[in-house]
């Protein structure tokens, strides 16, 4: 490494050299001062083998994207997940930063893409998604030696605040639904209100190879980690009588086409779905996953604890009691009740078409109505009619 005087058109200015990569590099500057310190830098940088950060081979973001998503999301990542990320990247990331080099974006640069974002009425999730996949291309780049900092975790992403609480889908209503669908819509009814499976990434790859005789195996793509979900009795026997009426002996529930794809399964929640959900008295944005939360209150009213609960639901220990912070605090320790004969229970209720269900926490009884014919023990939910 050097500093040396030049004379260029007239001028007295100082060259930085110094070898990388089996090249002579060079840098000019007008002050001597600069130079001798961007001289010092490339020593220390030599030192921690961080010096590719000052050479000019630094791909652009979009160029490099490209490479992230082949070396890293592609091998990584859910179908689903890969998904919404593309949709980042094609729509939010790439034409506003994709011309940029690497080491040329800024936190400031970040910051007025979130903005941008937030002001053009993008929901705060997205733009934390979109925030998230820049953060990994980064992250990647870092480890690269292509940039010696992360500009996007100095950047403050907006708050994810629950905009809708979950619905909690009692027993009865489950059952409601369930007598109105075929046997094979009715039984994935079933397993996402009485397994707590996530319907795009779960349910829809579930086989018959996971289903054993006392668990079910989730070999989750989201947590990346492998969970044994206990196989309650009545859903048992709901897949029992569906094994013997299936032809599949790979998917649990196969389309037509064999493999389900995020459009085959927002068909199905439209149109099967919703449909009975809304005739079931559910609200109107009622979703297929919100079933998720009829199995996180069954477990809740057994008695197990937030860590065991969280564990069979999938969910951290935290983000459990956040979302079901109020089906704990209904819950009663002296009115338990196990998830098998709560869901039995429902299925001897005799519910009338025209009956239209609201579902609120908190009751020892269900309210008798004309809707309603209660003919079992009492449920920790309490059904009433419109």
């Amino acid at each position: 490494m050097s500093v040396n005087a030049i004379t260029t058109g007239g001028k007295r200015r100082w060259k930085v050299r110094w070898r990388e990569g089996g090249k002579q590099r060079s840098k000019t500057f007008d002050r001597n001062a600069d130079a001798k310190l961007f001289d010092a830098e490339v020593t220390r940088k030599r030192q921690t083998r961080e010096l590719t950060i000052l050479t000019g081979d630094c791909p652009t973001l979009k160029d490099y994207a490209s490479r992230w998503w082949e070396e890293y999301a592609e091998p990584n990542l859910a179908q689903t997940t890969l998904s919404i990320y593309a949709v980042q990247l094609d729509l939010r990331i790439s034409p506003e930063l994709g011309g940029y080099q690497l080491r040329e974006i800024t936190p400031a640069m970040v910051q007025r893409l979130l903005t941008r974002l937030t002001k053009e009425g993008v929901g705060d999730a997205t733009t934390v998604k979109t925030a998230t996949v820049l953060q990994s291309i980064m992250r990647k780049a870092l480890l690269d030696g292509y940039i010696d900092r992360n500009p996007v975790q100095a950047v403050r992403k907006p708050s994810q605040r629950r905009k809708r609480e979950p619905e909690i889908i009692a027993p009865s209503s489950v059952e409601y639904i369930r007598s109105k669908l075929s046997l094979r819509d009715a039984t994935i009814v079933s397993v996402l209100a009485y397994a707590g499976l996530r319907p795009e990434s779960e349910m829809t790859t579930l086989t018959w190879e996971q289903v054993g005789e006392r668990a079910v195996r989730i070999d989750a793509s989201k947590t990346g980690r492998r969970r044994y979900v206990r196989l309650m009795e009545p859903l048992a026997e709901d897949l029992d009588v569906w094994r013997l009426n299936s032809a599949s002996t790979g998917l649990v529930f196969p389309t037509t086409n064999g493999a389900w794809t995020r459009n085959t399964w927002k068909l199905w929640e439209r149109r099967i779905w919703k449909p009975v959900a809304r005739d079931a008295g559910l609200r109107q944005d009622t979703r297929a996953r919100d079933l998720r939360g009829s199995f996180a209150s069954l477990l809740i009213w057994e008695g197990m604890s937030v860590v065991e609960a969280a564990e069979q639901h999938g969910n951290s220990a935290a983000t459990f009691l956040r979302d079901y912070a109020g089906v704990f605090a209904e819950f009663n320790a002296s009115n338990r009740l196990s998830a098998g004969d709560a869901i039995r229970a429902a299925r001897t209720m005799k519910v009338r078409p025209q009956s239209v269900l609201k579902i609120v926490q908190g009751s020892k009884t269900p309210e008798p109505s004309s809707g309603l014919e209660p003919e079992t023990p009492s449920l920790p939910w309490k059904c009433s009619t419109n």
